[in-house]
């Protein structure tokens, strides 16, 4: 090549020789760059130049050229700043956003949560793609190039391999790769408040936390569908399953409420009765070893409600197992989050109504009233809960 050719053209004056040829074409080089960089705004196309650069320079360390080194340290004194002023700019639109700005809000999952899980999985690839011992875009170079990548890989210690000796490499704290890691934990934090701002549109907190579902589902998919495994997808994991729980409470308050509210309130005042009853005991003023089998709980139970709660559930519970299917399938886009859903759901139904005919048999336990016979089983239950689950 040209540096070849004038190390042994100029011999002892080689470096200098190439220097004096090259200096106004790598000029030229550096201020097309700037110009380039003026009116670039791809923070994507940024960062893979970065990784060229880091890339290039390590080649040249490997093959002993230092006469390069100006260049690439001014390509990388330009492209780091623009790269931070455009992740900046980001993370600025991000926290400005509203759904007024953004288009509006439906229930399916917003076109924002699909641009954050593609530009952030584009950023975390991009910083740990290549050969182990290859260069990384950061100085100091990347330790994690397995397939599931995340900051948290970015922010450890590295080491790498060049020309086939090991060496150690510091950690990035402090470093500009340090510092695009804790930009892109930012996006994460104003993404997920931009996307509690646009439910908060919705008039319901059903609603509401049905968009939030299909929201973090979909940035859970497409995370894995790049294998970035790791701390941002936990973080929307860790959101979905909290949205979840919130959304089998809401689904279940519409044709359940009744009983959910008496097995609430019921099981209160019966573990403050048996509280009561044990403080006494302990005082010497009553009790021994059967006490709990002894308390009168019938004072907190009306048997009339009981009854109306029991014929209410017999003739109603498959009808509303039924409108619970019908409403998952139509509120999530994803049949198999939808199903997931729904599981969750039925099997929250099952718990509350073994907790419901648990206080029926605490309350009546030597003469259990005639309404009993009108009691659901939950093998019966069970069987309809299979029903929906076969679907899966």
């Amino acid at each position: 090549n040209e540096y070849v050719f004038t190390r042994q053209f100029f011999k002892e004056y080689g470096s200098e020789a190439f220097t004096n040829i090259f200096s106004r074409t790598l000029g030229l080089m550096s201020e097309q760059l700037e110009n380039y960089l003026f009116h670039c705004h791809d923070a994507l196309c940024l960062l893979l130049m970065i990784k060229l650069t880091h890339s290039f320079r390590r080649i040249m360390k490997r093959r002993k050229i230092n006469s390069l080194d100006g260049l690439l340290d001014r390509m990388t004194n330009l492209l780091w700043p623009r790269l931070k002023m455009i992740i900046d700019a980001q993370i600025r639109s991000v926290k400005n956003g509203n759904a007024k700005k953004l288009g509006g809000v439906e229930l399916h999952a917003h076109y924002i949560s699909r641009r954050y899980a593609e530009f952030t999985c584009s950023i975390l690839l991009i910083l740990n793609r290549g050969k182990s011992g290859a260069g990384s875009v950061m100085s100091g170079g990347d330790s994690s190039m397995g397939r599931g990548v995340s900051s948290n890989a970015l922010a450890s210690k590295a080491s790498s391999s060049s020309s086939g000796a090991t060496q150690s490499v510091p950690s990035y704290r402090g470093s500009a790769g340090d510092m695009l890691v804790n930009d892109v934990s930012t996006i994460l934090d104003e993404t997920v408040l931009l996307l509690e701002r646009l439910a908060d549109e919705h008039k319901t907190n059903k609603k509401r936390i049905v968009f939030l579902i299909n929201n973090y589902d979909q940035i859970i998919g497409i995370f894995r569908e790049r294998r970035c495994i790791g701390r941002e997808m936990n973080k929307f994991v860790d959101l979905l399953m909290s949205q979840r729980e919130l959304f089998v409470e809401e689904e279940l308050l519409h044709g359940f409420s009744k009983m959910i509210a008496f097995v609430r309130q019921t099981e209160s005042e019966m573990t403050r009765l048996a509280t009561s009853s044990t403080g006494m005991a302990a005082a010497g003023l009553s009790g021994n070893n059967s006490l709990s089998s002894r308390i009168d709980y019938t004072e907190v139970v009306n048997p009339n409600v009981v009854e109306a709660l029991v014929r209410e559930f017999s003739t109603s519970w498959k009808t509303n197992i039924e409108q619970i299917n019908r409403n998952v399938l139509s509120y999530f886009s994803n049949f198999r989050n939808g199903m997931e859903i729904l599981k969750q759901v039925l099997t929250q139904l099952l718990l509350y109504y073994t907790r419901f005919q648990d206080i029926i048999r605490r309350v009546w336990r030597s003469k259990p009233p005639a309404f009993c016979k009108d009691l659901v089983s939950t093998t019966a239950i069970l069987a309809e809960i299979k029903k929906y689950a076969l679907a899966i």
